[in-house]
């Protein structure tokens, strides 16, 4: 059993959004061709749409309105700050070793490379390097806090993963793998992979109606394609073409919701998305069978829990924003070992001093002169929390670590605490999720020709690789036991995933059958209604809920080799409503020389999450250091996201005419919700 410490997690749907510091699927949609009256129904609205924003198109082109982006930073240029400290090697301390502190160390590192111009320090709480991300091994079990996606729009973080010596992401990475949601119902919808690696569609079939799905999806904006593609379960999917209409109610509010507007997020994060959902008048099937599964793996918190804006960003970045953006590739084994071990020898070599097991007590300012001069020498002292007493004196601090690990810090710290930028960070909240992993005897069958995932054989008991044909990955929503009233949770076949625990792998290196093991990976979100049971407790929950929800036998305690647990109380940023009020920027201070990385950070920025959102406001607390320290060899570009389909843009220009001209007084409501309150006297 390992206890984690909050410092920041999300790695999600797979994982949270970077455990440790730091994921998500996103099956917001699913057919409507299962019954023809449907099918013809859905296709003529899809045409009169298509057709309606054509016009709106050319209509726009001719009297555009000019908008702006928040961040845009296709390229960096530093300039001196009058400000800046002249010292020839500033000493910078990274708190936080999951990813944005290892692409600020990263970004800033390459200062190194011809000649030593910085000191960097990278002090990580965690036992081996990448933080909680990272995970490690107990004897010769590998370890981690949930497993992790990486989504198609990830750009930053490919590029990041794609500068480091000896990582070849294809050999790290498997192939995009399409993810099967359930729902306390039943299994509801498998979400198809659209493109593969290099951008090509990913099925080249004869005209048959999968083949016909793909020519009405290919002919239709983001997200609109993505009710075409998805396939709904025949046999226990309890939505109807009615059901899935009423999601264009929410049409309205994500047009309106700029992604990186100050604006929107205050108009949006002030309310929960349980009403968003309510004005967009969708139906209880469609919120039950698809919105509320969702929810509870990627903001990981019920409706009324979570923020509007949240809810907002979270679909449009991880399904609606572009064709494929739902598309996730999937490591094939420990991200420590597979991406962060190689990542800590390059910076190594570009002289970062590496901490782990180190925790931060406190951050003090220092008032030290240099003899002779007004320069301060050393501006902070990052106190240790160790018996010797240890500390590290630098020039400036980067904070990669999560919500609920910052708000500690800044209620330790005076530094920190006396900046207005931090006087809220006592209301910071997390999620507690619980990673469960289990070793179990391989069933004497091996289950071959399964789809999804690197590979193609299980040994996990047939009924249950059987339940798992599409996908070695379920998402599943809340409440499919009692004690998982308002958690959510995927499995994971790891078989089919990481290269160590593959048949195939058994088979080339003749590994012995004793040594053989089948494994199952379990990540539970807001999981406080069980955390504090014992691992045998949790092991038995977590087997109950995995046959609840395949609908298989519950496999026997005596084929329970070993279970590995990790508890992560509070460990994960909660995005409840108005909690984007206390996300500050990227630097702290104009005067002080302290700098915040992290999902969690700059919201209504770059418009990313999880791991993106870390690796992102990582770059931007480099180039912003760079720029203070005159550092003039910094990799800090960052990759913009995707722009706006014309469809999309001219829906935008719409929502600003009608809040214009009809202000809603909270969010704005659908066609049909709008008419009932005008026939009621609401309005």
């Amino acid at each position: 059993m390992e206890e984690v410490m909050a410092g920041g997690v999300r790695g999600r749907v797979g994982g949270w959004r970077e455990f440790g510091e730091n994921t998500k699927v996103s099956l917001i949609s699913s057919p409507l061709f299962h019954q023809s009256s449907g099918a013809i129904m859905m296709m003529l609205l899809l045409f009169c749409y298509q057709t309606a924003c054509t016009v709106l198109v050319k209509a726009f082109q001719q009297h555009p309105i000019h908008t702006s982006k928040n961040c845009r930073h296709a390229g960096i240029a530093l300039q001196s700050s009058p400000s800046s400290n002249n010292r020839s090697k500033p000493r910078i301390a990274i708190v936080g070793g999951g990813w944005a502190g290892y692409t600020a160390a990263e970004s800033l590192s390459t200062n190194n490379i011809d000649e030593k111009s910085v000191e960097i320090i990278l002090l990580d709480a965690s036992k081996s390097g990448g933080g909680l991300a990272g995970g490690y091994r107990e004897g010769n079990r590998p370890v981690e806090a949930g497993i992790h996606g990486f989504w198609r729009e990830y750009k930053n973080t490919f590029s990041v993963m794609a500068g480091i010596n000896g990582l070849n992401i294809d050999e790290v990475l498997g192939d995009y793998t399409p993810s099967v949601l359930y729902s306390k119902n039943g299994k509801v919808a498998v979400a198809p992979v659209l493109y593969d690696e290099d951008g090509n569609e990913t099925v080249d079939l004869p005209l048959n109606e999968e083949r016909i799905r793909r020519l009405i999806a290919g002919n239709l904006p983001a997200p609109l394609d993505l009710p075409v593609l998805a396939k709904l379960d025949e046999q226990t999917s309890k939505l109807t073409p009615l059901d899935l209409l009423s999601g264009l109610g929410l049409l309205g509010a994500w047009a309106d919701f700029e992604q990186e507007s100050k604006t929107s997020w205050k108009n949006y994060d002030t309310q929960p998305a349980s009403l968003l959902f309510q004005e967009a008048g969708i139906t209880d099937n469609l919120y039950e069978e698809l919105v509320s599964p969702l929810l509870h793996v990627l903001p990981m918190c019920p409706a009324y829990d979570c923020s509007a804006a949240a809810a907002l960003s979270c679909f449009h970045v991880f399904a609606l924003q572009t064709k494929g953006a739902f598309d996730v590739r999937w490591c094939r084994g420990s991200i420590g070992e597979k991406i962060f071990d190689p990542w800590r020898r390059q910076l190594e070599d570009r002289s970062v001093e590496f901490r782990n097991g180190a925790k931060v007590a406190s951050v003090t300012r220092n008032n030290i002169m240099k003899e002779g001069t007004d320069e301060v020498l050393r501006q902070y002292t990052v106190q240790l929390d160790s018996n010797d007493g240890d500390a590290i004196q630098c020039d400036a601090i980067i904070l990669s670590v999560g919500a609920v690990a910052a708000k500690r810090l800044v209620k330790s710290s005076p530094a920190l605490s006396s900046l207005p930028a931090t006087e809220n960070f006592d209301k910071l909240r997390g999620v507690t999720c619980v990673a469960v992993r289990i070793f179990l005897k391989p069933h004497t069958i091996v289950t071959k020709s399964l789809r999804g995932g690197a590979y193609s054989k299980s040994q996990l008991p047939p009924d249950m690789t059987k339940a798992m044909l599409d996908s070695p990955i379920a998402v599943c929503g809340a409440g499919i036991i009692p004690e998982l009233k308002e958690t959510g949770f995927c499995i994971y076949d790891l078989q089919r995933m990481h290269d160590e625990f593959s048949v195939e792998f058994y088979e080339t290196n003749s590994v012995a059958p004793d040594e053989q093991v089948a494994v199952l990976e379990v990540d539970f979100y807001r999981a406080d209604s069980f955390v504090d049971m014992d691992d045998n407790e949790i092991t038995d929950l977590t087997l109950r809920a995995v046959s609840a929800t395949l609908r298989t036998d519950v496999i026997k305690t005596n084929d329970v080799i070993e279970s590995k647990i990790l508890r992560a109380r509070n460990a994960v940023s909660h995005f409840y409503p108005n909690s984007a009020f206390y996300s500050p920027d990227v630097k702290l201070s104009k005067q002080e020389k302290i700098y915040m990385a992290g999902d969690w950070i700059d919201r209504a920025g770059h418009s990313s999450w999880s791991t993106e959102k870390s690796v992102v406001t990582a770059r931007q607390a480099a180039r912003a250091l760079s720029k203070d320290f005159q550092l003039k060899h910094s990799a800090c570009n960052v990759i913009p996201v995707a722009l706006d389909t014309p469809q999309l843009t001219t829906m935008r220009y719409l929502a600003k005419v009608l809040r214009t001209v009809i202000p809603p007084k909270t969010l704005p409501p659908s066609p049909w919700v709008l008419a009932k309150k005008l026939l009621s006297g609401e309005v």
